[in-house]
């Protein structure tokens, strides 16, 4: 399927001969974090007219301008400081379409107790505005990691971790991770609308490249 070999080559592109005026969109994306490594793919995938769900129409939220090579996506960019709950809520409270959100960036602090604290508030900052604002959502799809098993950098070698093979159903280490805190932000907001589901993402190693200019 080329949405799979799309993802796969992270570079793939595909030219559709569809009037976009014409097209019905079954599923909208928000995509938070869209000019990452994974945000970029979703970006270049989820538009596809073969795409599962799809074809996409597809929002992409970024703190920085939208950078040139970003312009080849077919995707209503919208520059928006998410830490900054006023600007999270001018920019993302007017995307009432929304149907599947993606949060797939993060903020690194010097230690992990502000790792918890700035990312906990970005988190709960979209939340606030797309759970109340989108009649239409239907799911969240979180991504954290592997340190979710081995702890943040700071407690290497100070707590006692997980041997692999890591599986979902592994306990918490008993160390603060700012995963946790966004899995508990997602568990408890989830809960304000009835049938919203969710899935939490850990990947140990993803490959692609993220252009900086």
């Amino acid at each position: 399927m080329s949405w799979w070999w799309a993802g796969a080559i992270g570079a793939a592109k595909k030219k559709s001969e569809e009037d976009e005026t014409a097209v019905s969109y079954q599923s909208v994306a928000l995509i938070i974090g869209v000019t990452g490594i994974v945000g970029s793919s979703l970006a270049e995938i989820l538009p596809l007219a073969d795409t599962p769900g799809g074809r996409w129409k597809v929002y992409g939220v970024a703190r920085r301008s939208r950078p040139n090579w970003n312009e080849e996506n077919r995707v209503n960019y919208i520059r928006c400081d998410i830490s900054d709950p006023e600007d999270a809520r001018a920019k993302l409270s007017t995307l009432t379409d929304v149907t599947h959100l993606f949060y797939v960036t993060w903020a690194n602090k010097p230690t992990e107790s502000e790792n918890c604290e700035v990312n906990g508030k970005m988190l709960k900052n979209v939340l606030d505005v797309v759970i109340p604002n989108c009649p239409n959502l239907k799911h969240i799809c979180l991504q954290t990691g592997r340190k979710h098993y081995i702890g943040p950098f700071e407690s290497y070698g100070k707590i006692e971790t997980h041997d692999p093979p890591y599986t979902e159903d592994l306990p918490r280490l008993n160390y603060m991770n700012f995963y946790y805190t966004l899995e508990d932000i997602l568990f408890e907001e989830v809960k304000k609308k009835e049938g919203l589901t969710w899935s939490v993402h850990r990947p140990g190693t993803y490959s692609g490249s993220r252009r900086i200019v």
